[in-house]
């Protein structure tokens, strides 16, 4: 991938920038970088539509802005902010893990620049409410906030998170888990963006606040996350826009890595539809 840079409002993007056509927004989540959106975006280019595949803020030096908190408001705010240091007026947004809480919120807060969205991995976040067997599986929430966090994610060259990766997507193995695992630390290894990604977790809020969605969305999860699966098909219910829900038989948490062609295949069959 080749990256570029922009601002707007004082925040700086780094992205790449590639294709013609209506633009679609493919943004990670963790632990990942924007490499694990590769075959999206060549497939996306191919079909005629132009991709940004951005770092989510904090993931790259040059995203990090002192000041600002990564916040359920703050990190929707990110995705408009791209489209306006791309002169943008509008954009479907893809998001995977905290990339999906970044797109259901900017299609909540300024539905009238997002022409639909498609969260990978994460249901509708009013559905996900405390119950034991979610704790558990997602008490990294609980680990990664506490002082020893940093110490824990980085130590032993970051095995940590291959046990989140074996923990969330058990039946994931190949080159793509790799190449994932190796970029993410590559990028953590600096402690700046190590420190950015933790403090999502830091200051998440969850569901609050967050309304139904009033654009068009894709909802993707796989059988063998930590998310039941009846939660990603529930998560049509806060759409007040048509929404169709994809559970690729087998998948993890990160779907678009390890079943990709059919998440290609729902994302492609939404773009088409949607009016110009």
């Amino acid at each position: 991938m080749d990256f570029k840079t922009a601002s707007a409002h004082g925040q700086t993007f780094r992205f790449c920038d590639s294709g013609e056509g209506p633009p679609v927004v493919l943004i990670h989540g963790f632990p990942d970088t924007p490499m694990g959106w590769e075959d999206a975006r060549v497939a996306l280019n191919a079909a005629g539509f132009r991709t940004i595949v951005p770092y989510l803020r904090g993931y790259h030096p040059e995203t990090i802005l002192a000041g600002r908190s990564y916040g359920g408001e703050e990190i929707g705010q990110d995705a408009i902010r791209l489209l306006d240091a791309l002169g943008l007026e509008r954009a479907v947004l893809v998001g995977h893990d905290w990339g999906a809480s970044v797109v259901y919120r900017a299609g909540a807060i300024a539905p009238e620049r997002v022409r639909a969205i498609c969260p990978v991995a994460i249901p509708h976040l009013r559905l996900l409410e405390r119950s034991l067997a979610l704790v558990w599986g997602g008490r990294h929430f609980i680990t990664l906030r506490l002082p020893s966090g940093p110490w824990l994610a980085r130590r032993r060259d970051f095995a940590y998170l291959d046990v989140l990766m074996r923990r969330w997507a058990p039946t994931w193995s190949g080159s793509a888990r790799e190449a994932t695992l190796t970029d993410v630390k590559r990028a953590f290894a600096d402690p700046r963006v190590l420190e950015g990604a933790i403090s999502y977790y830091r200051d998440v809020s969850a569901g609050d606040g967050l309304g139904r969605i009033s654009v068009p969305g894709l909802v993707v999860g796989g059988t063998t996350d930590i998310v039941p699966p009846e939660l990603f098909a529930r998560s049509s219910e806060f759409f007040d826009a048509p929404c169709e829900v994809l559970i690729a038989e087998g998948a993890g948490h990160w779907p678009h890595s390890e079943r990709p062609y059919p998440l290609q295949a729902s994302l492609l069959a939404l773009l088409y539809t949607l009016p110009g």
